[in-house]
């Protein structure tokens, strides 16, 4: 038994070392290449969005809808109207987020010093040599810091941060509805087709294709009906991880700090702006931010 606890803490440290040296490996690399990286990372990030998204929007509507709907009913029209809805607003908002300028650049000159009274809850960014505002922090690929920054996304090409969460939010949440809608109309095409299972690696082995002349099409869509599963449980899992985050006033590397909740209003003010939820209705609703993203009040009680 001591030989396997020695053991197991030499293989727990061997891998500590590996994982310390494939990071410092990665950060020289990034270090050197970063606008290789970026310039590719970005670009193949938003094609796979696209390919995606314009994927299942043609194979829902075009293909799956008139297989379970009338034609000319009013469940066919209305699906295609809340399609259409869905992928504007997703498109709407991946473009805002992707335009807007989160950075502490992007502030007008006079907000990018700190008020009397305020220097020192400002702190020194060593890469842009600059004093920046509380909660905003450097981005490596970005290579700037960004006003309370969330997190980078490849999909927007761009972090996110006090400017643009309500546009990621708002991406996320039609994500998941649109994905939702997907699963419903999947669901009802595999249940009449009698093809959930006909993916199944076990079903494959042990079943005789020969038997089902609609073998090949019902393995289709069972497959892409797991397919539409995983995309729809990825932007849910976001959205509530974000809308926590949204609750308490934190970031993504600080979500367990609460410093600076000041109540789930005010956090909601601050995050989606005046019109809070009717932001969810359309990206083009204006909705002003209660901070500029230099000044956050603090809960003193934490």
């Amino acid at each position: 038994m001591l030989r396997f606890r020695v053991t197991l803490r030499s293989a727990c440290a061997w891998e500590r070392r590996m994982c310390f040296r494939a990071e410092e490996v990665f950060h020289r690399y990034f270090q050197l290449h970063r606008i290789k990286v970026v310039g590719l990372l970005h670009p193949l990030s938003a094609i796979v969005l696209l390919c995606l998204i314009g994927f299942m929007f043609v194979y829902e509507l075009c293909y799956v809808l008139p297989a379970i709907t009338d034609p000319h009913g009013i469940w066919h029209k209305l699906s295609w109207f809340m399609g259409i809805y869905t992928v504007l607003n997703i498109l709407g908002n991946w473009c805002l987020g992707f335009m807007s300028n989160t950075s502490v650049e992007g502030l007008p000159l006079d907000r990018q010093h700190p008020v009397v009274g305020e220097a020192h809850l400002w702190h020194y960014c060593t890469t842009c040599q600059k004093v920046v505002p509380p909660r905003s922090w450097h981005c490596r690929l970005c290579n700037i810091c960004i006003l309370k920054r969330d997190h980078h996304c490849t999909f927007f090409a761009n972090c996110i941060g006090h400017k643009n969460q309500r546009y990621f939010l708002a991406f996320l949440f039609h994500l998941s509805f649109g994905s939702g809608q997907a699963l419903v109309y999947n669901g009802i095409l595999n249940w009449k087709n009698n093809a959930f299972m006909a993916s199944d690696p076990l079903l494959l082995i042990s079943r005789d294709r020969t038997q089902d002349a609609d073998f090949n099409w019902k393995y289709t869509i069972s497959s892409l009906f797991k397919l539409n599963l995983f995309l729809f449980v990825v932007p849910v899992g976001m959205f509530v991880f974000q809308m926590i985050m949204v609750h308490r006033n934190s970031t993504c590397y600080k979500i367990l700090d609460r410093s600076y909740d000041v109540g789930w209003r005010r956090n909601m003010d601050m995050v989606l702006g005046k019109r809070r939820f009717w932001i969810f209705f359309s990206p083009t609703i204006a909705s002003p931010l209660s901070t500029d993203g230099t000044q956050w009040r603090h809960n003193q009680i934490v």
